[in-house]
């Protein structure tokens, strides 16, 4: 007993002589009772270095004891020798990063009093064996009966029942086979009572599902399992869960670094970079891209980078001996449900980067309640990814991986679903734009609310621009012009997204081919207005604009040429041009008069008056702007309800710009104040976030310091977030000048 436990001997002999019982000795340490009479008895030898201090000190131990029990504490925390059959695999020598993975391990499994369950899961070739062989290499001495590995092989067509696995742990215990009970359960009871007795790291790698790893699973002890999955195993209750992603960028290139060596320090940081990139960060990736490099010697990382460039190609060159970034894909895929096999081949048709469930049940051809269970599948098997908004995407890798699996289906099949997807992504489209067409709001029309349709028009904007592009090469034109006509009053409330001058091309390419002079002057419109609003290219406007006012006159619609006549003059006012601009604006109004188009007719006036303001003419601007008030009032000119409130939102701010600039600052304030819910009802936040800047310069020069600190902040957020980074700058520099960035009043 003396050798095998000295620890306990000591503690056991040093409180005798202090003359201290084991409850007053805990209360003198702040140590458990329990605690203590574990490590008396030998059941604990691997106390912390803190409880052994705290120990050492409440019995007054001098330096000679004190250092003996230090030792032989140390002693105790040596890891026993591995268990044949049942040893961890080596620890990989250059594994790299997951510091902050490795640290919560250690929260959820260092020295507890009692037992823990993790369940280590995340997408296959992510480097959950690593990880968790890492860091119970790490915390081996908090588990002096043992770390044992036992491989589940949770992907094999038939994976090894929980029977057999619990015969094969307990052999690895020590227990003789003889001895183990043939009945399933009571070899489970056995297991159990054995490790109760012990505090051993149990990893359980690669389960296959919930079913497999239950009988795994220690009753009470001190015993910690580890069970790394690509399924979430959700299942399981009362478990700690740690959910590993692919690494970091600077991770992913320093893990090169380690696998390829001083060939590094050869090669451009770029190409490092590039190659974590098309390895999508996975580890798996990069180890074998890694790998490659070492076994040619004469390949530079831009020679594979090239290779790897081909798309098509890329898993068939991610190859290195028999480690091959398909393989563990091909495992999971294997296991699936045909509805869910069928869902991931099809989403690998999805545009853009991810899908929400409507979109997905679109191009698998199911109802949303069967979707819906396909996709939580492909999630909980690691082969797809969800956000908490309800959208699901693919690894990079793994999209590369389902286009191929493509294959297996018949082309008509595929062209079918993909057809299918374009023409739901290009009707979705045209409803959810018309909820903001002041002439053609459809109600009964799902998206059912504007706030419902933008969410939708931005959040699979990039779907349905894919769509898009696709109608186009299909020539589908009078699609693609339809989607146009939807979109373009939405494109005035998101003006920063980056695409809207390749919708207006392409639906103004469309109507070149298949339009007659009007349908042509109507995109090019679009374009020049997308050139002035969108891109602030205000000197590549004019060009479609002009075109657009000669087709509009060749086809006799005085409305279109009115709306050429906006365009001009709208890119006129932001290229400084206020006279031009003013100029455009006049021809425009008498054309929607006689068109009896009360819209066009609103926004030239509003044309006219922003113009008079931009050349300084204050007084002027504002007679115009309350010539367009009073409009707004009468019920046979007003324009359209949808139309009406945005203009009056625009009105009343731009009119209280213009009261600023006059010094009138009690109407300023009056008028902003007025503008600001109405902007934010119509959802205009690049105009909200311009109006706050007014408002809060009018009250600054007021002396209403706080309430003008809070709305150029509130200013500068909504920028921003807008794309309206100028503006941004402006109202930090107006919260500088006064003194409010740090706090402090203006002097």
């Amino acid at each position: 007993m003396t050798e095998a436990n000295p620890l306990g001997i000591l503690l056991r002999r040093h409180r005798g002589d202090a003359g201290l019982t084991i409850d007053e000795l805990a209360a003198a340490a702040r140590v458990s009772v329990r605690a203590i009479s574990d490590l008396e008895r030998g059941r604990s030898r691997v106390p912390q270095q803190r409880t052994v201090d705290a120990l050492i000190r409440a019995m007054g131990l001098p330096g000679p004891a004190a250092d003996a029990v230090r030792a032989a504490a140390r002693a105790g925390r040596r890891p026993p020798p591995p268990v044949p059959g049942l040893a961890p695999p080596r620890v990989v020598a250059d594994f790299t990063g997951r510091e902050s993975e490795l640290r919560r391990f250690a929260e959820l499994v260092g020295d507890r009093d009692d037992g823990a369950v993790v369940v280590v899961s995340g997408p296959p070739g992510v480097g959950k064996t690593s990880l968790v062989v890492q860091a119970a290499a790490r915390l081996a001495e908090h588990f002096p009966d043992g770390v044992f590995f036992l491989d589940l092989r949770g992907l094999d067509d038939v994976a090894p029942g929980a029977p057999e696995l619990v015969s094969r742990l307990l052999i690895a215990l020590g227990v003789d086979e003889a001895r183990v009970p043939a009945d399933p359960a009571d070899r489970s009871a056995l297991y159990r009572a054995v490790v109760a007795g012990r505090r051993v790291l149990l990893l359980l790698d690669n389960a296959a599902d919930e079913a497999q790893v239950r009988p795994l699973l220690p009753g009470s002890g001190r015993s910690t399992t580890v069970v790394t999955s690509r399924r979430g195993l959700a299942g399981l209750e009362a478990v700690e869960r740690l959910a590993l992603p692919v690494l970091s960028r600077g991770e992913a290139v320093q893990l090169l670094r380690r696998i390829i060596g001083a060939r590094a320090d050869t090669q451009p940081e770029s190409g490092l970079h590039g190659l974590a990139e098309v390895c999508g960060h996975l580890p798996l990736a990069l180890r074998i891209a890694g790998n490659r490099l070492l076994s040619r010697p004469d390949w530079s990382i831009g020679y594979l980078l090239r290779r790897l460039g081909d798309a098509d190609r890329r898993l068939d060159l991610l190859s290195a001996g028999d480690l091959q970034v398909a393989a563990p894909f091909t495992q999971s895929y294997r296991r699936l449900s045909a509805a869910a096999a069928r869902m991931f081949r099809r989403l690998a048709l999805v545009p853009g980067a991810d899908a929400g469930v409507e979109l997905a049940a679109s191009v698998a051809g199911v109802p949303l309640r069967a979707a819906e269970a396909a996709l939580e599948e492909l999630v909980e098997s690691g082969l797809l990814q969800s956000a908490a908004d309800g959208r699901y995407r693919f690894h990079d890798l793994l999209r590369l991986f389902a286009r191929s699996r493509l294959q297996e289906e018949h082309p008509g099949e595929r062209h079918a679903a993909e057809n299918r997807m374009v023409t739901w992504l290009l009707d979705t489209t045209i409803a959810a734009g018309r909820r903001f067409d002041p002439d053609r709001a459809a109600p009964d029309e799902p998206p059912s609310t504007m706030d419902d349709a933008a969410h939708w028009l931005e959040h699979e904007s990039l779907n349905w621009l894919g769509a898009l592009r696709s109608a186009f090469r299909a020539e589908r034109h009078a699609e693609v012009m339809a989607v146009a006509d939807a979109v373009h009053w939405y494109s005035e409330r998101w003006r920063h997204w980056e695409h809207w001058l390749e919708v207006f091309r392409t639906s103004a390419a469309s109507a070149r081919i298949i339009g007659g002079a009007r349908e042509q002057a109507v995109h090019l419109n679009y374009l020049a207005w997308a050139y002035t609003t969108c891109a602030l290219r205000h000197d590549l406007a004019a060009e479609p604009a002009s075109q657009a006012l000669h087709l509009a006159r060749e086809a006799g619609d005085l409305s279109e040429q009115g709306w050429s006549f906006v365009c001009i003059g709208a890119a006129a006012r932001r290229r400084g041009a206020a006279e031009q601009a003013g100029q455009a604006a006049a021809e425009a109004l008498p054309l929607f008069e006689a068109a009896a188009d009360r819209d066009g007719y609103s926004q030239a006036l509003a044309l006219l008056a922003a113009s008079l303001a931009e050349a300084g003419r204050h007084r002027e601007a504002i007679a115009q702007y309350r010539r367009l008030e009073a409009l707004l009032s009468e019920p046979d000119r007003a324009p359209s309800p949808l139309l009406r409130d945005v203009t009056a939102g625009h009105l009343h701010l731009n009119l209280g710009m213009s009261l600023f600039a006059l010094r009138r600052l009690a109407p300023a304030t009056e008028r902003l104040r007025h503008a600001l819910p109405l902007l934010q009802r119509s959802a205009m936040r690049q105009s909200e976030a311009r109006c706050r800047y007014g408002l809060g310069s009018v009250l600054a020069r007021q002396g209403q310091v706080e309430e003008a600190r809070t709305e150029l902040r509130r200013a500068v957020r909504i920028a921003r977030q807008a794309g309206q980074a100028p503006l941004a700058d402006l109202a930090m520099a107006r919260l500088s000048e006064l003194g409010l960035a740090t706090g402090r009043r203006p002097r």
